[in-house]
C-alpha cells in the first residue's frame, strides 16, 4: 500500500484527506499530515459520502475544526517528525512558500512529490535543484492539471510547437464594473500572484514556453478559467467554471491531486 504524506490542511488539503479516507485515491494510507499551525492532538475519521465532515474542537479555540481525516494520521507541525513516518509520496496542498521550503528535502528522503502550488516551480534555480534531487534519489515530481482544463492537450500540442497560448482567469469582483488586474507573462503572473495563479505556472511548464496570462475581476458571480492555444495541431479552447461545495468532495484541485494518486497505482495510464 502506498504511504502518503500530506502538507496543508486548508480547503484543498482537507478534501484530499477526506478523499483518501473514502478510498478515492486507491489503495493508499495517509501516514502523516504537516500543518503550519498546531491542530487538535487527535484525528477524526471521514464522514460518510454526502454528509458534512465531522468536526472536533480545536484546543483553546472553542471552535469546530472540521478535519475529515483517517484516524491513524497524526497531525504534525515539525517537518523532521513528518518525514520520520517515511511517506513514499507526499502531496503538497499548502503554498508556494511551503513547496519551496520542503520540496528538496522531501525528494532527498527518497519520496516523490505531487504538487498543487506549481507557482514555486517558475524559479529556475529551484527547478534545477529538484531535478538533481530526483536523479539522485530516483524520485519524481508530479504536477497535476489542478483547475486547468485541457492541460494534456496543451502538452501534446507543445511537442510540435505552439504559435500562441493564452490563459484567461476571471474572478468575481466587489465593485460595480469589471476591470483588468494583470496581463503579461505566465512566469511573472505566477510570481506576482502565487496563490491565485498556480495554473499560469502549470500552463507554462506544459507549453515549454511562456504563456500570455490575463487576470480579470468581473461583476459576474462565478470564477472561470479559459485556456486557448494554436499551432500545427490546430486550435484548442477549454473553459472551466469550478465550484466547491462544503458538504461533498468537489474542489477541482483536490480532485486532481486524488486522481494523480490513483493514477500512479493503475496499470493503464490514460490521459
Amino acid at each position: 500500500m502506498l504511504r502518503v504524506g500530506l502538507i496543508g490542511l486548508g480547503a484543498i488539503g482537507r478534501q484530499v484527506a477526506e478523499g483518501v479516507a473514502l478510498g478515492r485515491a486507491g489503495e493508499v494510507e495517509l501516514c502523516a499530515i504537516l500543518t503550519r499551525r498546531p491542530r487538535v492532538a487527535g484525528t477524526v475519521s471521514a464522514s460518510p459520502p454526502g454528509e458534512p465532515p465531522r468536526g472536533t474542537t480545536a484546543p483553546g479555540a472553542g471552535e469546530v475544526f472540521r478535519a475529515p481525516l483517517p484516524s491513524a494520521a497524526p497531525i504534525l507541525t515539525d517537518f523532521a517528525a513528518f518525514l520520520s513516518f517515511r511517506p513514499s509520496i507526499v502531496v503538497e496542498a499548502a503554498s508556494a512558500a511551503a513547496l519551496t521550503t520542503f520540496a528538496e528535502p522531501i525528494l532527498q528522503s527518497g519520496a516523490s512529490l505531487i504538487v498543487a502550488s506549481s507557482s514555486a516551480l517558475v524559479d529556475p534555480a529551484l527547478r534545477s535543484r529538484l531535478v538533481a534531487a530526483c536523479h539522485n534519489k530516483h524520485a519524481r515530481v508530479y504536477v497535476p492539471a489542478g483547475a486547468l482544463g485541457g492541460l494534456d492537450a496543451l502538452a501534446a500540442a507543445a511537442v510540435a510547437g505552439l504559435d500562441a497560448a493564452t490563459l484567461r482567469v476571471v474572478e468575481p469582483g466587489n465593485g460595480s464594473a469589471s476591470h483588468s488586474v494583470y496581463r503579461g507573462s505566465a512566469v511573472e503572473a505566477a510570481t506576482a500572484f502565487p496563490d491565485r495563479l498556480n495554473i499560469a505556472a502549470t500552463a507554462a511548464l506544459a507549453a515549454g514556453a511562456d504563456v500570455t496570462v490575463s487576470l480579470e475581476q468581473s461583476v459576474a458571480a462565478v470564477r472561470s478559467i479559459e485556456l486557448s492555444a494554436s499551432g500545427p495541431f490546430g486550435e484548442l479552447f477549454t473553459r472551466l467554471v469550478p465550484e466547491m461545495r462544503a458538504d461533498q468532495l468537489s474542489h477541482i484541485v483536490a480532485l486532481s491531486l486524488l486522481a494523480a494518486l490513483a493514477r500512479l497505482q493503475q496499470p493503464f495510464w490514460i490521459g
